[in-house]
Parts: C-alpha cells; sequence; structure tokens
C-alpha cells in the first residue's frame, strides 16, 4: 500500500486562512478557527497554527519560559494535538497553567495515523516536526520546513513509538520503540528524519501500560521517561546521555497510575523552567502534574483537573 493513498496528493493542508486567524486574535470561544488552504504537511499546518495562537498571548506569558537574556527558553514548551474518531485533528495551547487555551482545528492526515510525536532537532523550544506512525505500518518524518520523508514499512512491530526528547547524546531528538515481544528500542536520530541502527534496550517492557514523557523531568539536564506497570505503580527512569545505556535505575513514584488509559509529555506547560506532565482518566478528564525538577524521587506536585470532555479523542501527542 502506497504511503500517500488516501491523502490527497499525499500531504495535509497548510496555509491559515485570513478569516480564521483574525478569529483566533480576536480570542474567539465559539469552536475552533479552521485552518483552510494549500497542500502541505501535517507539522507545518500545526506550527502555523501554533504561531496564530502565540500572537493571542500577552508579551509576559509568552515569554515567562525564557530565563532573562537567554535566547532559548528553559524548557521546551509543546501545545497539546489531539485527533477525535473521524479524524479531525486540533492543536490546544498552552495556557500558562497547565490547561490549555482555545482550541484552532489543523488540518491534516490524523485519521491514517495510529501513533504521532513531536520533536524539537533545533532546540528552540518549539516543535519543528513530526514522526507520524500510519496505519499501514510506514513511518514518515514530517519537518515543517520541508516535505515529508517516508522512512518505510515494517513499523507497525511495533505497539509504541515516541520522542521523549534527546536521549542518546547527539543534538537530535532520539525515538523510542517498543515491540510487540516488549523488547524496547533506541533509535538515534541523525537529525534529518533518519535514523542510526536501533539499539536493543531489553525486554520485559511489555508489563508497562504506558511510557511517556518529554524532556528532563528530574533536574539533572538530561531526558527521562515515565512507564506505569501493569498494577498501576508509575516507575521514573532517569536518562544518562549515554546511547548504550540511557536510563539509570528507576526510582518509583506510586501507585494508582491506572486510573489514566494516556500520558503524554509535553515539555513545560506553566512556563516555570520545569517539565510538566498531563493525564487523561476513564472518565475523560485532564489533569496536570506540575514538574518540581528536582533529583529526591518526587518530580511532580499534586496532581490539578484542568478539563472535561477528552475522551472523545483519540490520538493525543
Amino acid at each position: 500500500m502506497a504511503i500517500l493513498s488516501g491523502r490527497k496528493g499525499g500531504r495535509a493542508l497548510s496555509r491559515i486562512a485570513v478569516a480564521a486567524i483574525a478569529a483566533a486574535l480576536v480570542g474567539t470561544t465559539a469552536g475552533a478557527a479552521s485552518a483552510d488552504s494549500t497542500p502541505s504537511s501535517a507539522a507545518k499546518t500545526a506550527q502555523s497554527a501554533q504561531k496564530t495562537a502565540k500572537a493571542k498571548q500577552s508579551g509576559s506569558a509568552a515569554n515567562r519560559s525564557f530565563a532573562a537574556g537567554d535566547e532559548t527558553p528553559a524548557a521546551e514548551t509543546f501545545p497539546l494535538i489531539a485527533a477525535d474518531a473521524s479524524g479531525q485533528g486540533y492543536l490546544y495551547p498552552p495556557n500558562g497553567s497547565g490547561g490549555f487555551g482555545d482550541r484552532i482545528a489543523v488540518k491534516g492526515p490524523y485519521g491514517e495515523f495510529s501513533q504521532a510525536t513531536k520533536v524539537d532537532n533545533n532546540k528552540d523550544g518549539a516543535f519543528d516536526a513530526f514522526y507520524e506512525l500510519y496505519t499501514n505500518g510506514h513511518l514518515v518524518y514530517d519537518s515543517a520546513d520541508g516535505t515529508p520523508k517516508d522512512l518505510g514499512a515494517g513499523w507497525d512491530a511495533y505497539n509504541l513509538v515516541f520522542s521523549p526528547g534527546n536521549l542518546a547524546g547527539a543534538p537530535a531528538d532520539d525515538l523510542i520503540a517498543r515491540d510487540k515481544a516488549g523488547v524496547l528500542w533506541l533509535y538515534t536520530a541523525k537529525g534529518d528524519g533518519g535514523f542510526t541502527n536501533p539499539v536493543k534496550l531489553g525486554g520485559g517492557w511489555g508489563a508497562m501500560t504506558k511510557i511517556a514523557g518529554r524532556g528532563d523531568m528530574n533536574g539533572d539536564g538530561k531526558a527521562d521517561i515515565i512507564a506505569v506497570d501493569n498494577s498501576g505503580v508509575a516507575w521514573l527512569y532517569p536518562g544518562t546521555g549515554n546511547w548504550a545505556a540511557p536510563f539509570g535505575n528507576r526510582v518509583k513514584l506510586g501507585a494508582g497510575w491506572n486510573t489514566y488509559n494516556k500520558l503524554v509529555g509535553l515539555g513545560d506547560l506553566d512556563f516555570d523552567g520545569k517539565v510538566d506532565l498531563i493525564g487523561r482518566d476513564a472518565s475523560g478528564a485532564l489533569w496536570f502534574y506540575a514538574g518540581t525538577g528536582t533529583t529526591n524521587g518526587a518530580p511532580f506536585k499534586d496532581r490539578v483537573k484542568v478539563g472535561t470532555g477528552w475522551n472523545g479523542m483519540r490520538l493525543m501527542f
């Protein structure tokens, strides 16, 4: 099956209509602003929507993630992108309090994605590309600055594919993947969408119902992940920055995490320079875990409910 089958020429729609931008800038609350236009990538369309959303923020709110005198943010801040069962995609900009502002509709082949994840390869604190796993098993590197690149078929051998950031120590954001036998693999990114040969990290990861994270959760400057086991216990796997052994000894965070059917790492959502986490429970409520940025085994503050009605979203990344 061709990767471009059913994609209206293989790519999403990119130009945001002037009327939609105007509606977003005046803070419409009557639903989503639409993105309308010419063929392009889903990443490019989403990046345009993100710029529109940022234009709505006050100068102080938009820049609170930057330290004085810095040209780069203290931590990445990604919007949440979600798609419903019909394949309609939406971008939700962070509001600086752990929740999200008015959503913006974004066009793309979201109905054809089984999984997707963002990366920030130029390290400016915002996403610049997606890795998109299609239902036909193809993985696509979809850069906001270029043409989507098909990385080939066979990726449906993995039931989990996502980027927690830079795990291997090279400049670009890496990918971790779990195969159906429960083995975890590290794909070190080259920065152009491609990878070096995968490194086997070990088996037994099939016991984890969720694996998530984006960036440095324990304050040591290295990207980490969180995994939840079958009993609902969450574990922090601290990053080492070493491609051959990317995780140190895991730290138990506590029980009760099986209340969530989805965990998503989007970096710093409250603009305090520390990495946060969100979770969706079975009722469709969204919960925000503010990061502490500490290495004492307590990477998050008490959770805060930031929304309801999210159980209609099939895809969240």
